[in-house]
């Protein structure tokens, strides 16, 4: 073989490794499924239903806390009913096999026969049997969340029934604030207790958003006492008007989102 036959044999293996290379450096690049992952929504501007002022601050104070914790975040608002199902849809693929998966709402919610419903922006409820057709029940959130080894539900939707004039409460559907119900295998922070509203404050954050967002990246706190001591700042906060709620049915053993004495975890996805 003549010398210009092996100069050009070995250019070609030199670029066959060097294609391999490249190859390995984008598989490095794809990031990888966080750890932590955190869906937070806040629907604030609705069409048919009285404005909210704080949902979408308190939805960004408790998306940096979040991130602090660690999680990969996925931050939205003023979601429809459509968009709010393919959200959880999407969703879900984060949630799956997750250390920790965490659902934060803020927005118009509405418990009617002891089932809690959140509200999208495009509702239109002229009685409670509109519901399953035009709202998203808590149970489609927590089936999102089915296979993370953790689950956590925070609602900051503890407010007036918005479509309650006309309506027949003898059917059991509250005015105002939500059911606290157990729920098995998750945590459900409430904002408020059953029936009672959650206010939003004189800032531009509510009580609850405020102490969530203080409590959730908190170095050396059980992930089990999040709700406690949620409930603990906030009856501080509003002098014993407003009391928090959690469900807490998150069994298994002892866990910190993050461990004293040590650094946050570092999210490993982004928005």
């Amino acid at each position: 073989m003549t010398a210009s036959g092996i100069f050009a044999q070995l250019r070609a293996i030199l670029r066959f490794f060097s294609a391999i290379v490249a190859i390995g450096t984008v598989l490095v690049a794809v990031p990888a499924r966080a750890q932590r992952a955190a869906l937070i929504i806040a629907n604030s501007h609705y069409a048919n239903a009285e404005q909210l002022p704080n949902p979408a601050s308190d939805a960004q104070l408790v998306a940096e806390a979040a991130r602090a914790a660690g999680f990969g975040v996925v931050i939205l608002s003023d979601l429809t009913r459509s968009a709010f199902d393919r959200a959880l849809k999407d969703f879900r693929e984060q949630a799956d096999g997750a250390e920790v998966a965490m659902v934060y709402y803020a927005g118009h919610g509405i418990e009617t026969q002891g089932r809690n419903w959140l509200l999208p922006v495009d509702a239109r409820l002229n009685e409670s049997r509109d519901l399953r057709y035009e709202a998203v029940e808590l149970d489609a959130v927590l089936e999102t969340l089915a296979l993370a080894q953790r689950r956590l539900v925070i609602l900051d939707a503890c407010r007036n029934n918005p479509f309650g004039i006309g309506w027949d409460f003898s059917n059991r559907s509250m005015q105002r604030g939500l059911a606290a119900s157990e729920v098995e295998g998750a945590m459900v922070i409430y904002a408020a207790a059953a029936g009672q509203l959650a206010t939003d404050g004189k800032g531009d954050n509510s009580p609850f958003a405020s102490a969530v967002a203080g409590r959730l990246a908190e170095p050396g706190l059980l992930l089990q006492m999040l709700g406690p001591k949620i409930t603990d700042d906030v009856v501080a906060a509003t002098s014993g008007k407003q009391r928090p709620w959690t469900s807490s049915g998150m069994g298994g053993k002892e866990f910190y989102l993050i461990p004293a004495n040590s650094a946050p975890p570092v999210a490993r996805q982004k928005d």
